[in-house]
């Protein structure tokens, strides 16, 4: 299977036509190899983890035809998920990295007819913004990139930012590549669309911490629920974030680190709309990213630095001191017109890296019916309607491109 026929297959969840061009059908489920993931025709699947990865994988299966239970210890769209907080953001941009590029421009086409489907409005069209000092070999690689998949993008000189944003300071920034497909989800209500979507077409919705429960054979039986219940199915897909080191430290403890990340927006002068939607796009440069104004909230100000590892459990959702000093000085430096303004709210999210900074999809090594599904390193959110297909194609022995799985595998 060719890359751009993968992009095809696992972007295709857009109802169950698509999904019968796209060869994700029930009737196409078959057994693979004695290692892999047995399933039948209407298999029964729990997915653990009602994030962008886990919350999309479900409501595929389901809409394939399968008996799927979905699981999550706080419930979809809550505060201390990694998919959490109020925006994401979608854009093709990716440096030299091609098959993440070609999965954003795909999602962008998913995205947009899961809005019209769910019939709740979830995204913005900004744009997005790149700064840096002078073209940096990143930066070329996504104009390469984005020339090869012939989406538009403008490149900005020192002039051209001046002129193009009189509302930002672009001192420091020599140039800019600005792209103006990209967009902006409203990640919270999209995950509890997609989790709406899921009952509606019949799955069944769990809010309980789970563990892995028996395993026999070299095959995971069932889960054990924290009041001890247990939840059996033919396989089990953990798409949990930063749960899955918790969950599996032995193998994923050094694989997956959840660093956390102060969050702030703050407040826009009276009367001046500048820096809100859809006056500004998205932007980032080394220190720092963020989004316009959206629905009101404030300008999003996000660092690129913080603690090194956060608890996703226990830790207290409050923002520091030094980093709100920090964001302050970076506004009187890019957005003098916020320098005094208040934080109108904030935010303190995790992120689950691995060192590469690729997703980890694959089989548990002692557990042929169970996928592992994470490490979406700051950028998975915005796959997540085709990233789901993929998923779902892979939980069920469904073959897959090799190259998408080579990159993606467990062992590197």
């Amino acid at each position: 299977m060719q890359r751009r026929t993968f992009l095809h297959t696992v972007s295709a969840p857009l109802g169950l036509a698509a999904l019968n061009q796209a060869g994700l059908a029930p009737t196409t489920v078959r057994s693979v190899s004695a290692s892999a993931i047995r399933t039948n025709p209407r298999s029964s699947v729990i997915v653990i983890g009602a994030g962008a990865f886990g919350g999309w994988t479900a409501l595929v299966l389901r809409e394939m035809g399968h008996d799927v239970t979905l699981v999550d210890a706080y419930g979809p769209g809550n505060s201390r998920a990694t998919s959490g907080d109020e925006t994401r953001q979608i854009r093709c941009g990716y440096g030299d990295r091609l098959l993440y590029a070609q999965s954003a421009l795909r999602a962008m086409a998913a995205w947009r007819e899961r809005e019209r489907q769910f019939g709740v409005a979830l995204l913005n069209p900004t744009g997005r913004l790149q700064l840096a000092p002078d073209w940096t070999p990143s930066l070329k690689a996504s104009q390469g990139t984005l020339a090869t998949l012939g989406v538009p993008f403008e490149t900005l000189s020192d002039d051209d930012l001046r002129k193009r944003f009189p509302q930002m300071n672009p001192d420091g920034m020599g140039v800019g590549l600005l792209e103006p497909g990209a967009m902006v989800i409203r990640a919270k209500q999209a995950m509890l669309a997609v989790s709406q979507a899921f009952v509606k077409a019949g799955g069944t919705l769990r809010v309980a911490r789970v563990k892995p429960g028996t395993v026999t054979g070299g095959r995971l039986v069932d889960l054990q629920t924290d009041d001890g219940s247990r939840l059996a199915a033919d396989a089990f897909v953990f798409a949990c974030g930063p749960w899955l080191p918790k969950l599996f430290p032995a193998l994923l403890g050094t694989r997956i680190q959840v660093p956390g990340r102060d969050v702030f927006y703050f407040g826009l002068p009276a009367g001046d709309q500048r820096l809100a939607f859809p006056h500004f796009p998205n932007f980032s440069e080394d220190r720092y990213y963020g989004f316009a104004s959206i629905d009101g909230r404030g300008f999003k100000v996000c660092p690129t630095t913080g603690p090194s590892s956060y608890d996703p459990d226990t830790d207290e959702r409050v923002v520091t001191a030094t980093e709100l000093r920090r964001a302050r000085a970076y506004l009187a430096q890019r957005f003098p017109s916020l320098a005094n303004q208040p934080v109108t709210e904030s935010r303190v999210c995790q992120l689950e890296n691995t060192v590469d900074e690729h997703f980890i999809i694959d089989r548990h090594p002692e557990m042929a019916n169970v996928l592992l599904a994470g490490g979406g390193s700051g950028h998975g959110f915005k796959h997540g309607p085709v990233i789901g297909g993929y998923i779902a194609k892979r939980a069920l022995g469904e073959q897959t491109d090799a190259d998408f799985d080579h990159m993606v595998r467990l062992a590197r």
